[in-house]
């Protein structure tokens, strides 16, 4: 095999590994009413228990959160469309951190890992 035809094989594995590894969103997805806003709950949304980004910039941001299941909690996403509605996400099992984006369309999209 030629050496461009093993690196144009090696950029193929590559871009399908990556589709792979990516974190898929957290909040469901709704048709014609994208995610605007989230909330992030130590515990259940009925503790008030509400989280702030450990870093928070204009168009991104992230929370660490594996302290919270160090102590034996889950963390609880609160997932806010543009018509009003709200999906709560209980993420029983462990993540080390959510992160959130806001693209050039101002839609949001939160993934955790």
């Amino acid at each position: 095999m030629s050496l461009s035809k093993r690196i144009a094989a090696l950029l193929l594995c590559l871009i399908g590994c990556s589709t792979v590894l990516a974190a898929p969103p957290v909040c469901p997805i709704r048709q014609n009413q994208p995610l605007r806003y989230v909330d992030v709950f130590d515990g259940e949304p009925s503790g008030l228990a509400t989280l702030e980004p450990d870093v928070a910039k204009k168009r991104y941001g992230h929370w660490v959160l594996g302290y919270i299941y160090d102590e034996g909690r889950f963390v609880t996403m609160r997932c806010k469309y543009a018509d009003k509605q709200t999906h709560d996400v209980k993420l029983a099992s462990r993540v080390e951190q959510c992160s959130y984006s806001i693209n050039a369309k101002n839609v949001l999209r939160v993934t955790c890992k």
